[in-house]
């Protein structure tokens, strides 16, 4: 079984046509599939590595090659007690060549070289794609968050205006002191400059999103309210371990990647052992305008067919330095996978716990929510016959604001957790991507409120 597939109460509507605006989450991974430079790199990267493999091929197919010259002759021949001889022609030289490999161990093991490196490239562009859907939900995920923070800065601004307000009146009548009001004001001044900041951090979060996908996003769906989340399946860290050792695209590229240093070692070798091709030529050469020793010009045709073995004898030891430059990058790639494959278990550890903490936190979150608002009423209460300060008033405002949005928040963490999960375990795939997007709708989070003062009614 895959990671919960975040089947809800709304997944009921699963086997219906959802109408989508222009921004969810699936036309935003469509978007960066066009535009984001990363995943095009990857594609180029990919596309010319696997060109690697004819080339390796084509060392042991047949080699066809023609030539030809046409040359002006001009020859000055002494004679012993018989004067000289000068003459002028023209030759005309053309032929052509065939050779095959019957044996090059150097060129047979970079076909299995070759193999291995294509191999490798097609797990790395795998973990490019999952990688890709990742970014997007991260930087998605990343604007609602900031978003959901703007809001909750412009809910606190706008309740802490609205006290300030009701301490001025009170103030004036004699209910409270002069303090009470300069704490408001205070606390309306800082809340005006976490609101500028929450502003810039959306405007940046946007960039990021547009960076991605090459252009302004439009508004964005935000996750429906009422979805129930659930534990991921199998609800075992160890099995999410050994998943990610078995499948994840990135520690197959280092498996794949050791494997061509390893043949890398026998390519090296190669140079040790003899080459054997067959040969065989076909020529013609024709020669006109000659004196009468050529009679006037000839032709010729040539055909030859044989066999050529070449033995290396000594090199001057490049071949033993290439055989321990292979071995030692063979033992380098060793390590790198080892290496991935510590860190790819690690990161599916990581994510599995992310996915548990970020339902914990949810679901203490959505109890905060009720309970900071039960808190809000009561000190409002308080404050309004005196036994409560201003100060508790607004800290209290302040709890249920950053209740609502760290709730906000620790779902859009869960849902990217479990796109992480998945991309751990090297099985993150598009529906994955959809079944995120069905949780999403269309209007934006509601903002928490605070109780009216019923006194200043």
């Amino acid at each position: 079984m895959r990671v919960n597939k975040l089947l809800v109460a709304a997944a009921l509507l699963a086997g219906s046509a959802t109408a989508f605006a222009d921004q969810d989450l699936v036309t935003t991974y469509q978007e960066a599939l066009q535009s984001d430079p990363v995943y095009q790199q990857a594609i180029a990267n990919r596309n010319a590595v696997e060109e690697q493999l004819p080339q390796a091929k084509a060392n042991v197919r047949p080699q066809i090659t023609g030539n030809g010259s046409l040359q002006q002759v001009h020859s000055n021949t002494d004679f012993d007690n018989a004067g000289s001889l000068s003459e002028d022609f023209h030759q005309l030289n053309f032929g052509a060549q065939l050779s095959q490999t019957l044996y090059d161990w150097s060129n047979f093991k970079q076909v299995d070289q070759a193999q291995a490196v294509v191999k490798q490239a097609k797990a790395n562009f795998s973990a490019a794609q999952q990688g890709l859907v990742v970014r997007v939900a991260q930087r998605y995920f990343g604007v609602l968050d900031a978003q959901v923070a703007l809001q909750a800065a412009q809910a606190e601004l706008k309740a802490i205006k609205r006290q300030l307000e009701q301490a001025r009146q009170r103030f004036e009548v004699g209910v409270i002191a002069r303090t009470d009001v300069e704490q408001a004001k205070a606390r309306y001044d800082l809340s005006q400059a976490s609101l500028l900041q929450a502003q810039d951090n959306l405007e940046s979060a946007r960039e990021r999103l547009r960076e991605l996908i090459g252009a302004a996003p439009e508004p964005l769906y935000s996750v429906r309210d009422g979805v129930n989340f659930t534990s991921p399946k199998p609800s075992d860290e160890s099995a999410w371990r050994q998943r990610a050792e078995d499948q994840n695209p990135t520690l197959l590229a280092a498996r794949y990647g050791a494997q061509a240093s390893m043949k890398g070692v026998d390519v090296a070798r190669g140079g040790h052992y003899p080459t054997v091709d067959a040969t065989a030529s076909l020529g013609y050469t024709d020669a006109s305008g000659g004196s009468q020793v050529t009679r006037g010009g000839y032709n010729a045709d040539r055909a030859s067919i044989g066999v050529q073995v070449n033995v290396p004898i000594y090199l001057g030891g490049s071949t033993s330095s290439r055989i321990r430059q292979a071995q030692s990058r063979y033992t380098e790639s060793r390590e790198r996978l080892e290496e991935v494959r510590r860190s790819v278990s690690r990161d599916a550890s990581n994510a599995y716990r992310g996915v548990v903490t970020a339902l914990k936190r949810v679901n203490a979150l959505d109890q905060s929510r009720e309970s900071t608002q039960s808190a809000l009423q009561a000190v409002q209460a308080g404050f309004d016959v005196g036994t409560r300060t201003i100060v508790d008033v607004l800290n209290a405002q302040r709890d249920l604001f950053n209740a609502t949005r760290d709730y906000q928040q620790a779902r859009h963490a869960y849902l990217l957790n479990t796109l992480l999960l998945e991309q751990s375990a090297g099985t993150l795939t598009m529906d994955d991507l959809r079944t995120v997007n069905q949780l999403l709708v269309d209007q934006p989070p509601k903002p928490a409120t605070v109780p009216a003062d019923e006194s200043s009614k």
